[in-house]
């Protein structure tokens, strides 16, 4: 793992986080109106430095693409928050943000995505993936399912960063919520998910499967489904 690898890359940085800013603009805009999502796109620029000064890089295509849209939540996160927008009011913006554009992309293609990330193949990446990051600070461990297990691939990460990543940049009452991305992938290419450990015990366990059911964690749930 290595600080301060995205501050030489910073130019490159910043455009995907305008570009993202952009993207979100239009929906922010319809929740709290322009003039107070024009100060969100303004107060969000005005963090870009802290955050990728506390960026950290892996060297792995797969992590490090989490950790720049880490990034740009994070970024996003502060804006928001300036205006007083809370951290449950959060997740549930980016939930429904993150349906709407991934409803987008036909259903078809998006199952396709669901059977690949799943498949043979797939794991065979995954897993080398998970030992390269290992090496780099991030212990990973991608197991396929046997015919005992209820499960087809379960994926065990400790001392996660992107918890730690969170933490860094001040926004530690994201961390119960921060797996909600996994769980929007799960919902929109059609597999199974279910997280079996809290993120508390120091270890994170996912268990995937093509059918079944996505099991949105509790806090989560709470949020989705208000009393």
């Amino acid at each position: 793992m290595e600080i301060g690898y995205y501050t030489k890359k910073s130019s490159r940085i910043k455009k995907l986080f305008e570009k993202y800013l952009k993207g979100i603009k239009t929906f922010l805009t319809q929740k709290y109106g322009e003039e107070k999502t024009q100060l969100v796109v303004e107060r969000s620029r005005s963090y870009f430095s802290q955050i990728i000064q506390n960026m950290p890089y892996f060297n792995s295509a797969t992590y490090d693409e989490l950790i720049v849209t880490c990034a740009k939540i994070m970024v996003l996160k502060k804006g928001l928050k300036d205006i007083g927008v809370g951290v449950e009011e959060f997740v549930g913006l980016m939930i429904e943000y993150l349906r709407k554009t991934r409803g987008k992309i036909p259903k078809t293609i998006r199952n396709i995505g669901g059977k690949l990330f799943l498949s043979k193949l797939m794991r065979g990446f995954l897993k080398n993936v998970a030992k390269k990051v290992t090496k780099s600070g991030w212990p990973t461990e991608v197991i396929d399912g046997k015919k005992q297990d209820d499960f087809e691939m379960k994926v065990c990460t400790k001392d996660c960063q992107m918890v730690n990543f969170i933490s860094s940049v001040g926004e530690e009452d994201l961390i119960p919520y921060c797996s909600f991305f996994d769980f929007i992938n799960a919902e929109s290419m059609g597999y199974s998910l279910k997280q079996t450990t809290t993120i508390d015990s120091g270890v994170c366990t996912f268990c995937f499967n093509i059918k079944g059911e996505v099991h949105w964690p509790e806090a989560i749930k709470e949020i989705l489904n208000p009393v």
